[in-house]
C-alpha cells in the first residue's frame, strides 16, 4: 500500500504478513478522500479499527492536526506502530488507544472533526457503533464520519441522530459520508 498525497506520498506502508488485516484499497481510500479534499487538514481525526493505520496515515500526510488511532487486535497494533516509525512521524501528532471500537463508542471523551470507519466485514455491532459514535458526540457538531461497510450489511439511518450524506457502491463495499442529523 501507498500513501496517495501529502506529504507522505508515494511512501509504502505494511499491512501485515497474516492476513489479520483487511486494508481498504486504493481503490476505495482513493474515493474517500477525493470526496474529503481538504477536510482532514487541521482538523482532529479518529482511525477506528485502524489496523495498519492506512486511513489516519493518509489523513496525517494530508496536514490532520492529530489522529487517534482505535485499534484492539495486537497483531495490528504491531503492524500500526512499525508503519508510524517508518515514516518517522512525531508521536504528537496521534495517539494509539488499544479498545474495541464499541466500547470506545460508549466510553470515549474526546471529539473528532472526522471519523474514519473500517470494520471488518462482518461486525454486527455496526448500527450500535454509529449510534453510540453520534449520541455521545465524539463526532463534533460540523464533522464527518466516513464508513466502509459491505453491501450485505446496510445501515439504518431513518431516526437516529445522524443523516446519510452521501453513499457509493465499490466492488462489494458501500462508502457511506454520514453527520449529525440538521433537522432536529
Amino acid at each position: 500500500m501507498r500513501i496517495i498525497s501529502g506529504i507522505y506520498k508515494g511512501r509504502k506502508i505494511k499491512s501485515g504478513d497474516d492476513n489479520s488485516i483487511r486494508p481498504t484499497t486504493d481503490r476505495v481510500k482513493e474515493y474517500i478522500f477525493n470526496i474529503l479534499q481538504d477536510f482532514p487538514q487541521n482538523k482532529s481525526v479518529i482511525d477506528m479499527f485502524s489496523g495498519s493505520g492506512n486511513l489516519g496515515i493518509e489523513s496525517l500526510s494530508r496536514g490532520a492536526e492529530k489522529v487517534y488511532f482505535i485499534e484492539s487486535a495486537l497483531s495490528s497494533l504491531r503492524v500500526l506502530k512499525n508503519n508510524l516509525f517508518a515514516l518517522n512521524i512525531d508521536a504528537g501528532k496521534y495517539e494509539i488507544i488499544n479498545m474495541d471500537a464499541l466500547h470506545f463508542s460508549k466510553t470515549a471523551k474526546l471529539k473528532a472533526r472526522l471519523c474514519l470507519l473500517d470494520p471488518p466485514f462482518v461486525y454486527p455491532p455496526l448500527q450500535e457503533l454509529l449510534d453510540n459514535i453520534f449520541e455521545n458526540h465524539i463526532l463534533s457538531d460540523n464533522g464527518l464520519l466516513v464508513l466502509e461497510h459491505e453491501i450485505s450489511n446496510p445501515i439504518d439511518h431513518e431516526n437516529h441522530a445522524y443523516e446519510l450524506l452521501q453513499q457509493k457502491k465499490i466492488g462489494r463495499s458501500l462508502i457511506s459520508t454520514l453527520g449529525n442529523r440538521t433537522d432536529e
